[in-house]
């Protein structure tokens, strides 16, 4: 590994340090990727952790804590295997083991914003913002605001 890892709740200013990203263009695909698997993972009941999969209430597109850890391992280790050209080398960076087993911290950390970001972004208020959705990452967390203004702007174009 080249780079600690950074949690996953890391503003990505954190991020963009760690792993010296400076091309938002790159950034946007590590979140496409991480958005088709997030995808995937939230399509697939067999992902789901037992008391989730109990729960009549849990429904498709399930969100990250009703996820297995095995599940969402499984699918980080299939996207730092086979994600791009341009976003392998960010991927490599995140790499190392626990043991025996293969982590990647990278890939994870854009996978959670993902989940974040469809999971938090109808859930506030529309409110003095011309009746746009409000996209965040993360919530109403002061870290994850510049995420909010990204997408919004990226909204707007």
């Amino acid at each position: 590994m080249s780079n600690p890892p950074v949690a996953k709740s890391a503003d990505k200013s954190v991020l963009f340090a760690h792993l010296g990203l400076k091309d938002q263009a790159l950034h946007k695909l590590m979140l496409e990727e991480a958005s088709v698997a997030r995808d995937r993972l939230s399509r697939n009941p067999a992902n789901l952790l037992p008391q989730s999969q109990d729960n009549p209430d849990v429904k498709a597109p399930y969100k990250w804590g009703d996820l297995s850890e095995t599940a969402i391992h499984r699918e980080v280790l299939y996207v730092a295997s086979s994600g791009s050209i341009h976003t392998r080398p960010y991927y490599d960076m995140g790499r190392y083991y626990t043991g025996v087993n293969e982590e990647n911290w990278v890939v994870r950390w854009y996978m959670w914003h993902s989940f974040r970001f469809r999971d938090n972004r109808d859930t506030r208020s529309s409110a003095g913002r011309g009746g746009a959705s409000i996209r965040s990452y993360g919530g109403t967390c002061p870290e994850n605001q510049q995420f909010e203004v990204a997408a919004e702007q990226s909204a707007q174009k």
